[in-house]
């Protein structure tokens, strides 16, 4: 009679799904964990780099208006140390040499001079 239970009960357990689809499911529940942990960390680092973005906005005008300004003043030194000495030594000293950039306009030629 024990032998007849024990296969009556490997023959139930045998056609019960249950414990399958459970671990199953399980194991799904899982993998979907660790995919919504990672969500959240990839949500978290685009949260901080929004963030960044925002704060060296101001950092980035800043130096475009430093860039201008330099500029500016680069420009007036050459033109005084054709005059200057001092401004030329400091030219000299510096480097300092003016390169048109591409989208810088081209300016007009003096009167005095006719393009040859």
């Amino acid at each position: 009679m024990n032998a007849d239970k024990q296969n009556t009960l490997t023959e139930s357990s045998r056609r019960n799904p249950f414990w399958v689809c459970l671990a199953v499911f399980l194991l799904l529940a899982c993998d979907y964990g660790f995919r919504l942990v990672n969500l959240l960390d990839q949500r978290e680092q685009l949260n901080q780099a929004v963030l960044m973005q925002a704060q060296n906005a101001g950092a980035l005008r800043q130096s475009q208006q430093l860039e201008k300004r330099l500029e500016a003043l680069s420009l007036e030194l050459l033109q005084v140390a054709k005059t200057n000495a001092a401004a030329r030594q400091i030219v000299r000293e510096f480097n300092i040499q003016w390169t048109p950039s591409p989208a810088a306009p081209v300016s007009a030629p003096a009167a005095g001079k006719r393009p040859r």
